[in-house]
């Protein structure tokens, strides 16, 4: 016996029939946009696993898709995995979820993962197809799945970011190809908004900001930017700038005490947090405050759709020079994963070799050959389908908490195949990215800025010191990086879950290296029961 429930409708709905459900939307290699019950007419033909590998390959976009035929169950979700599915066996039976809490409190699962625990703990969320509870699974990116009887047959992945074949176009026919490439993502994002309003966090940076001229361009006025933080903090200047001179409204969201006051004590947050968390990733508050404004204050329209600039600087090679070399060896990626991605709370040497195996199982699940494509490449399929996936895309989740869809335009396909075959020497730095964006684009609009909030080979330098130096430096030093540097006013924010957890008599270590660690803590103290 197999069971399925999809309670989630949130932002996107589900759409089914006898046979099918979907949520999501993208388009075909005919340029054909699909969404809601469109979605349903897209797989109609499958009648096969090759038939479903096609069109989920085709497909370019967001979405997941349960098929079933017979007693068969196929899934697969796309690169952001945005609308992840959580699956048990009991008892002989097959469980499917898009709701981790729902499947929790009907199966009686409540033993946490020891093992699940220890990488969260370090990474902000599990790795693979681990969640937090045991015996309860995830869905991951790019991820394709057969059950038969009630029993996982097959698993593969049908798209990746790493790469053995980089593009040999010279540097100037590469920038060609680059302005080619964003132009067409653009259309094809403007067409997926069916003409609905435009809410977009600006920031003070890049990415955001091509977003917002890229609208503007393409005559898109139904916009709202909103920048949101402490007041005059570094983000704003270069976002009010960017709005003002396209002409877009432009709000800014102070998170002052009077907003984030008692926060912590409220059902809404504490539905929020089992919406986001999934047993899986850290709930994320950056935005949480800021969209909760913006829907109670009846500031933005229903029927809105969020763009937030997700994750445009690691195609153009932010993950190059400051964490990945290109001398990396094949043997060194999965050393160089645990080092470089579970960096907040401490991992102890009798804990790391267990982390090390599960980076490589998941390594040799992504490919089981990987060791023959170029070591950088490999490295940023792993960051993409673990932490940008259940860390950065999840963030988004608060969109879908409040009732709005989203967008990642830089999460296009054909942007990423694009850029994932961009040799190593111009993707360090952000050299081409940088570029094209600067040079084409913002300079056409006067929308390159005297203080800009880029990395400099100098300055990626100096933060490799200070992060060296930083660990061994008196609590008070590290304390005052953290301030200085604290633009969302997470001291107050967090402040709140270490009171909330000193009322619970539970310990609290305050001597943190960033603010997130609390976050961890205390999400993971909230899902065992503790935090009253």
């Amino acid at each position: 016996m197999n069971k399925i429930h999809l309670i989630q409708n949130n932002g996107f709905h589900w759409f089914k029939n006898d046979t099918i459900s979907v949520k999501g939307c993208f388009f075909d290699d005919k340029n054909n946009f699909y969404e809601k019950s469109d979605l349903l007419d897209y797989f109609k033909s499958v009648k096969t696993k090759a038939d479903l590998i096609d069109k989920i390959t085709e497909a370019n976009g967001i979405f997941t898709v349960i098929i079933k035929i017979k007693d068969i169950i196929m899934i697969a979700s796309d690169t952001s995995r945005i609308f992840p599915l959580f699956y048990s066996f009991q008892k002989n039976s097959l469980f499917i979820s898009d709701d981790i809490v729902f499947l929790k409190t009907n199966l009686k699962i409540s033993v946490i993962n020891k093992q699940s625990e220890t990488e969260f703990n370090s990474a902000a969320h599990t790795i693979g197809n681990k969640t937090l509870l045991k015996n309860i699974y995830q869905t991951q990116s790019n991820e394709f799945l057969i059950f038969q009887n009630n029993k996982l047959i097959n698993q593969q992945f049908f798209f990746s970011y790493s790469t053995n074949k980089l593009n040999p176009a010279p540097y100037e026919s590469l920038k060609s190809q680059a302005i080619q490439v964003f132009e067409e993502t653009f259309k094809r994002l403007i067409i997926s908004l069916q003409n609905r309003p435009v809410i977009l966090p600006l920031s003070g940076g890049y990415d955001s900001r091509l977003i917002a001229l890229m609208l503007k361009k393409h005559n898109y006025t139904n916009v709202i930017c909103f920048t949101f933080g402490k007041k005059n903090n570094f983000e704003t200047e270069n976002s009010k700038k960017t709005a003002e001179a396209l002409n877009f409204k432009w709000l800014f969201i102070e998170y002052s005490k009077e907003l984030i006051n008692n926060y912590i004590e409220t059902e809404s947050f504490k539905e929020y947090v089992h919406f986001a968390g999934k047993y899986s990733s850290m709930p994320f508050l950056q935005e949480y405050f800021a969209v909760k404004y913006l829907k109670d204050n009846n500031l933005i329209a229903e029927n809105s759709v969020f763009i937030p600039g997700h994750s445009g600087d690691l195609l153009g090679g932010s993950q190059l020079i400051k964490v990945v070399s290109e001398n990396l060896k094949p043997s060194g990626i999965s050393n160089l994963i645990v080092k470089k991605k579970f960096f907040y709370n401490s991992i102890s040497d009798s804990e790391k070799p267990e982390i090390k195996k599960a980076v490589k199982n998941s390594l040799l699940s992504f490919n089981p050959d990987y060791q023959k494509d170029i070591p950088y490449s490999v490295f940023e399929d792993y960051d993409i389908k673990e932490k940008l996936t259940k860390f950065i895309f999840n963030s988004t989740s608060v969109f879908n908490f409040f009732g709005f869809e989203q967008r990642f335009p830089y999460w296009d396909k054909k942007m990423l195949c694009f850029f994932k075959n961009v040799p190593f020497e111009y993707k360090k730095m952000k050299l081409l990215y940088d570029d094209v964006l600067k040079n084409h684009f913002f300079k056409s609009f006067n929308l390159n800025f005297e203080k800009e909030i880029q990395s400099s080979l100098f300055s990626v330098s100096v933060q490799k010191i200070k992060n060296r130096i930083k660990p061994i430096l008196p609590f008070v030093f590290r304390k005052q990086f953290l301030i200085k540097n604290d633009w969302k006013n997470y001291e107050a924010i967090t402040n709140q879950m270490l009171f909330s957890m000193k009322k619970n008599n539970l310990p609290v270590d305050s001597k943190i290296k960033k603010y997130n660690e609390i976050i961890i803590r205390w999400y993971l103290l909230f899902i065992k029961g503790l935090i009253k």
